[in-house]
Order: C-alpha cells, then structure tokens, then sequence
C-alpha cells in the first residue's frame, strides 16, 4: 500500500450489543431517534406532511419517521412543499445576480466549442460521438473514413424540444450495418432500446422498453440478432440476458442466461478474438463478480470459472492453446495478471505473468503487436507499462502527470495508439503513441477555449484520525494568497471502490479563476490505492471515510489555504451522504455545505428502487450489527434537537431513480424542524433530471450558476479582494468582524 492502513478497528465482538467500540474503543450509546414534530417546527419547515405516529421498533430500538409522508413524491402535499422549497432558495440568492450571470456567461463561453470522440472502426464504416457546440445533448456520427466527411446518425436532440432526452448507449454490429442504442429521458436510468440502419439512418421498429443498465452484444457474424440484459420487474431487483431477433415481438425473447439471487446484475461481452462469450454476475455493488463463459456463437450452457464475492477474474486474452489472460485480484489486492485455463480454472493451476505491483493498482491489460500492456492507476493517475508477452518489464509509456487517458478502439494490424489525454490544466488533448519507438507524438489541442495551464496543482496528504495518510489534489491560482481567506471547495465521494481522478471540469476552472481553491480529497472507500484502501472505508469501518474528510478539513485550515469561515464542503450521491454526515459530527468546521442527491435514511435505502445493491458498503439494517453501525452516521437519524450547523444546500432531481429525491426531502424537513431555527438549510428540486447522466449542457450551466451564487452569499466573494473590501466596509461601519482578518489585514 502507499498509504497506511487503520491502525485501530472497530472491536467486532461487540457488534449486536447496545453499545459498541467506535474506532477510538469509546463505548458510545446508539443516538435517541425518537421525534415528534410540534406544529411549530412543522411550519418552520414549510409545512411538509407529518405523521408522528410512525415509529418503529428496530432491534429493540424506538426510530421515529415522521416525514415518511414525503417517500410519496407523486402526492400533491409533497409537490407543494417541494415548491415552497425550491422558493425558499430562490428568495435566498436575489442579490447575488450579478456572480450569477458572470458564472453563467463564464460557462457559456467555456463550453461554447465543438467536440469529437476518437473515431472507432466497424467493419469498414467510422463511428464517432460528437457535440456541437451548446447543443443540449452529444450526437452519434458516422464516415467511410477517418478523415471524414461525417454525418450525424443518431440526434437526441431532435427528441426532445428541451433538450432532456439522451442517449445512454449504443453499440454497432461488428459489420458497422446497424446500431443498437438506448435512450433515456429526464436523467431516469430507465432506457428504451432502438436499432438503427445505417445505411439509411433509419429506425428498423423493433423497441425494447423498461430497459435499465442494458447492455448488448451482438450475435456472431450477424447483424440479425443480439442478447441483451433486461431487468425483471418482480421484485426481486434482478436482471437477466435475453435473446433479440430483429422483426421479432420483445415479448417473445428467450432468457439465455439468469442467476437466483436477489439484487443480482448480469451481462455478457467478448474479446476481440471472439472465442468465448463471456457472462458476468455481480451481487449489488459488490466488486467481485462472478464470471462464466461458453462458445461464442454456440447455444451451450455457461460453465462458472468463479462465483461472485469470491474474486474477480477479468479476461483481457484468448490464447492460441485456449487459455486464457486475465486481471484478478485473487491474493493480490492490488491486482495481478495470470494465464489460466478456463476450463480447469483452479487458482492453484494459474501461472503469474505480471505479479502485483507494490503500491499501483493493476486495472486492465491487453496485447498488441507482440507486446503486453498494463494500464494501471498511480496515485489516482494513468499509467501504462509494457511487457513481453512473457511478463517482463520493458519500459514504461511516457505519460503525462496527473492525467487519464481515453484510447480509440485499436485495430490488430496498427501499430500506434490514438489518445485522448486530460488533466486538472488540459481537456482531450490528442496524442499518437508509437508502439515500437515507445514515443507519444502531440497531434492536437483539445478544443477547450479556456484551461488551467497557468495554476498551481498541488498534492498533500492530511493525518487522519487514526493515523492514516489521505491524499488530496488542490488547485489554486498562483495570485491567490494562502492568508486563509480564500473561499475553496473540498470535494469528496469516498466509496463504492470509485476512484477520484484528474479531470477537466469548467465549473472548478470558474471557482478557481474567480479567486477560489477546489480541492478534491481521496478519502477510504473508493478506489484509488486497491481493496484495502476500500476496505478501510465501507461497513463498520465508514466512520473512516469521515474522519478522512475531517482530517482534509483541518489541514486546509491549519495550512492557511482556508479558513472555516471561507471553507464549504461540496459531494454527490455517497458523497451527499459524505458531507451531510460530516457537517452533523464537526459543524464548527465548515462555512456551507454543498449536498447532492444524497443518500441520508441509512434504515430504509435499501427498500427503494435499486438501494439494496448498496448493501456491499453500508450493510444490511435488518442486521443488528450493521444497524448499529449505520445508526452512528445515518444523516436523517443524528440531527441533533436545538443544534446550530453550517449553512446547507440539498441538491436532488424529481427524476431520481438511483437515489429517490425522498432521501433528500426527509433530511431537509428534519433539519429545518429539528435543529436550532437560527440555521439555514435550503433545498433546491431540479425539474426533469435525475442522478445526473443525461443532463443537458443548458442544466449544467444553470445549476452552477445557482450553486456559485449559494457560496457567495453563503461565505462572501470568491475574489479575495471583494471578500477583504467587503469585511472592511464592515468593520468601519461597526459591523461583526471575523477574527481571522488579523491573518491578512496587520493590525486589523
């Protein structure tokens, strides 16, 4: 490992008691979490619905819920609160349209280029993904050549007149005669099937509906009929692989594959050699899949090389003596490349090409003109080394770093690579790797008008609580000064093994243009430096994910990038769930709160939609064990009565079908009821969008728009100078001045 483990673990034999031992052996009582909401508190919340009758008894434990009532989002009583709320907000930044409109037209002019994927080969036809300029959504393109001319093939755009239906995925057929692709509406995950000639652009008629995460694969030699999953709607949260002929009722279409456990994901794929189809079976969100395989082309039955939760095994080759390469993780957190025989799969029968290295995480490989490729993540990076075929160690590929790489679809007879390279400074910048000189040849700048070429990108490491070591990437202006009274962004997500990499986004290249510092922290939990980095960071051991963020925290004060005043905490999803819970444990450590789509009802996540495949990272709370855990971090359950937090604005969509927007709502009515009427919790509901795919670049510039007049009224300018005229102006006029400004001001 590069960093160091937890040196203190939750004592497990205490588990299921009243009490347990938090990471610090401190025996802590479970919270109270009964609450009666007074008519009072109902109207300081705008008046949601209540029912104070419901609480339940978990594990011998009394847990209120009165704004369970919210969980019916088509209710009208939920639709006129969330209007109330959205109001609240939008009466919260008037006076703030003058950032506003400086971030919008900043936004519009950063985004205002044309884009293109790199192009992939299909038989002898080109397809490529491109984006015009400020157009709502990316098209799909097609060309007899590289060079073009191109011409569009599948425009969402022109399904929608506002822009809110994309395209989720496509996939040609390997002769590149027809397309198989899926749309969405709304940022719903739910997807509606299409397949497209494409010679004449035109729909065949055959839709597949109430797809979800479909993937597809197209029959050997054919361009007549695919499999496809398709999740099974009886409650079980379970998707199977089922068998299309095109002119052909769905109806009718024979499951080839299907697994008995709930919550169960499955697909299939193939290499390029296409020897085998390849099925795999995950639990939830479990990282080890299970996998199996048969023929391609034939009709037999799949025999298992692995069962999930066990280890992973991930083919990257099929050999000439039909066996196989493939990434696993088996005694080898950090991943590791082996040859196998899939038909006698038996780790003890594996031979070792490439060990596992001693601190990069072994992501893929592949072989190319006799050569191995290992693509591996380096502190949070890219990187490539190549191999002999035998394992071997020849050079490494010359990177840039602190950057990712996208790769064009490789075909066997080129001896170069097409990338696309991105980092905190550059968007997709074009290089072409020489395979045999091992040189990486700049073909062209990205199309961005605007980078961060001429900042500072640092990367530091916070202590956290136990002694760990947590990386983090901050990037500043080099005219901003380190006095503490810099408005910054600390960004985190920390879990699901997801990894937080570099990445060009034009809304942190806004914040830290205006003045700010963004700051993106790899907590425990994701997946930057292997399992146990993950490891240390789901199930009883989440709270270190927060002591992570917490530690982040400090060291931006302590260092002076920041001060609490000026520091605003900002996460999705897992990550809404990272910074409610951190606000509720240390709210005197943070100016505002930044909270997305969120998952805040630890006791009840799993019983909507797809949450029960969460279980892989916050546990089961029908467990007593893992409810105990949950109990200490569950945002929705630790408000405490008459506390004092940080400014807070919850973020959800009305189309949220990952994270139901109920999450968000239940939250936001208990803070605003429960906790010191001083504080100020907002709430903004985005109309038609959901957990965030799909959105249109008009959304996207919109909300971060919004989102910046937030911080600013929130924490003050983010231009250092207006901050520091605006606290003077204050001080002259006998307003409350803020201790810090004896940082930056002598004398003050």
């Amino acid at each position: 490992m590069a960093f160091g483990r937890s040196l203190r673990e939750l004592a497990n034999k205490f588990f299921g008691k009243e009490q347990i031992a938090d990471n610090d052996n401190r025996a802590q009582k479970l919270p109270d979490m009964q609450f009666t909401v007074t008519p009072e508190q109902q109207f300081r919340a705008g008046e949601p619905p209540v029912d104070n009758s419901l609480v339940e008894i978990k594990h011998g434990v009394p847990v209120s819920d009165p704004f369970r009532p919210l969980e019916d989002l088509d209710a009208p009583a939920t639709a006129t609160w969330v209007g109330k709320q959205n109001a609240r907000f939008e009466d919260y930044i008037k006076g703030q349209e003058e950032g506003m409109k400086r971030a919008e037209q900043f936004m519009t002019d950063a985004l205002d280029y044309d884009s293109h994927g790199l192009p992939s080969r299909y038989g002898q036809t080109y397809f490529r993904t491109f984006h015009k300029s400020l157009a709502a959504q990316s098209v799909v393109e097609v060309a007899d050549s590289e060079e073009g001319p191109w011409r569009t093939l599948i425009d969402p755009n022109a399904l929608s007149k506002d822009g809110t239906v994309a395209l989720s995925g496509w996939t040609p057929s390997a002769d590149g005669k027809r397309v198989a692709y899926l749309v969405s509406a709304a940022g719903s995950d739910a997807q509606t099937l299409h397949i497209l000639d494409v010679a004449t652009g035109a729909d065949i008629g055959d839709k597949i509906e109430n797809c979800r995460f479909t993937s597809i694969l197209w029959d050997k030699g054919s361009h007549d009929s695919f499999n496809y999953t398709y999740p099974l709607h009886d409650g079980t949260r379970r998707n199977v692989v089922k068998h299309h002929t095109i002119g052909q009722d769905a109806a009718g279409d024979k499951t080839v594959y299907q697994v008995a456990e709930h919550d169960s994901f499955v697909g299939v794929s193939r290499l390029s050699t296409a020897k085998y189809e390849w099925a795999w079976h995950s639990i939830g969100t479990d990282k080890n899949s299970g996998l199996s395989f048969r023929p391609f082309g034939s009709n037999d039955d799949f025999k298992q090389i692995t069962a999930p939760r066990t280890y992973t095994v991930n083919p990257i080759a099929e050999l000439e003596d039909g066996k196989i390469l493939a990434v696993t993780n088996h005694d080898a957190p950090r991943g590791k490349l082996v040859k196998l025989d899939p038909h006698n799969p038996a780790p003890e029968n594996w031979q070792t090409v490439i060990p596992q290295h001693d601190v990069d995480i072994l992501d893929s490989a592949m072989i190319h003109k006799g050569k191995l490729f290992g693509f591996y993540t380096h502190d949070t990076a890219d990187a490539v080394r190549v191999f002999t075929p035998e394992g071997e160690h020849l050079h490494d590929m010359p990177l840039p770093l602190q950057s990712t790489a996208g790769y064009a679809r490789i075909q066997k007879d080129d001896d170069f690579f097409t990338m696309k390279i991105s980092g905190w400074q550059t968007q997709g910048d074009v290089y072409r790797y020489d395979i045999d000189k091992n040189t990486l040849d700049f073909v062209r700048k990205g199309p961005a008008k605007y980078d961060l070429a001429d900042c500072v990108v640092e990367r530091v490491h916070a202590t956290s609580k136990d002694g760990t070591q947590v990386p983090m990437t901050i990037i500043r202006h080099p005219d901003t000064k380190l006095d503490g009274s810099a408005a910054t962004i600390l960004y985190g997500y920390g879990g699901f093994n997801v990894p937080l990499t570099p990445g060009y986004d034009s809304s942190i290249m806004h914040f830290v243009k205006s003045g700010g510092i963004y700051v993106q922290a790899n907590l425990r939990g994701g997946g930057e430096y292997g399992e146990d980095w993950y490891n240390g960071g789901r199930l009883n051991k989440k709270q270190n994910v927060f002591d992570d963020f917490i530690a982040c925290a400090e060291y931006l004060q302590k260092n002076d990038y920041t001060s609490k005043e000026r520091l605003v905490i900002n996460g999705g999803s897992n990550g809404g769930l990272l910074t409610s819970a951190t606000m509720l444990q240390r709210p005197d450590l943070f100016g505002a709160v930044i909270t997305e789509v969120a998952v805040t009802d630890m006791f009840r996540f799993h019983l909507a939609t797809y949450g029960a495949a969460w279980k892989s990272d916050y546990g089961d709370p029908d467990i007593k064990a893992d409810f105990n855990t949950a109990a200490r971090y569950s945002p929705l359950h630790n408000v405490k009565p008459g506390a004092k937090y940080p400014k807070h604005l919850i973020k959800t969509a009305d189309h949220d079908d990952r994270v139901v927007p109920w999450h968000s709502f239940k939250l936001a009515a208990t803070l605003q009821a429960k906790s010191s009427p001083d504080n100020l919790t907002l709430m903004r509901v985005e109309k038609d969008a959901g957990h965030g795919a799909g959105r249109s670049i008009q959304k996207y510039i919109r909300d971060w728009a919004e989102t910046f007049g937030f911080i600013e009224k929130s924490v003050g300018p983010v231009d250092q100078n207006a901050y520091k005229a605006k606290l003077e102006a204050e001080h002259k006029s006998g307003g409350k001045i803020v201790q810090f400004l004896r940082k930056f001001k002598p004398g003050a």
